[in-house]
């Protein structure tokens, strides 16, 4: 295998990571629904988004590997992927330990977080395309 750069290899353990988290928000949703229909819309939102954005950051390192830009660039990119991803996956978990009902309404902190996300994964996503794009 070739060398990793500092980008692809914050992406590879949030990854992983994100993965780990979203597998073992699986435990309690399977303890809930053992007694309820349905478990709770934020622990879904949570558990959910955490095991398709561990998949979409492995995904990226490899794309990152090909992207044609400095590797300050690279690393700036996957930070700013990452800390979007944390603060969604954070912002969904806030919202169902604190039981938030309409998060748009209340204006949770989970909200908030979920809010800040944005702007981080957009910016991250935009330059790795650019760079993608680039090395075509």
């Amino acid at each position: 295998m070739g060398t990793l750069q500092t980008g692809q290899e914050i992406l590879i353990v949030y990854g992983s990571i994100s993965l780990m988290y979203g597998f073992a928000l699986g435990i309690p949703m399977s303890s809930i629904r053992m007694r309820r229909p349905e478990a709770p819309r934020h622990l879904t939102v949570a558990h959910l988004s955490a095991i398709i954005q561990g998949g979409v950051h492995l995904a990226l390192s490899i794309a990152l590997g090909f992207a044609d830009m400095t590797s300050w660039l690279a690393t700036a990119s996957a930070a700013l992927l990452v800390t979007g991803s944390a603060l969604f996956v954070s912002g969904a978990t806030l919202n169902w330990l604190r039981q938030a009902g309409d998060h748009f309404a209340e204006r949770s902190l989970g909200w908030k977080l979920l809010s800040a996300s944005g702007p981080a994964h957009l910016s991250g996503m935009a330059i790795v395309t650019a760079g993608v794009i680039a090395s075509i």
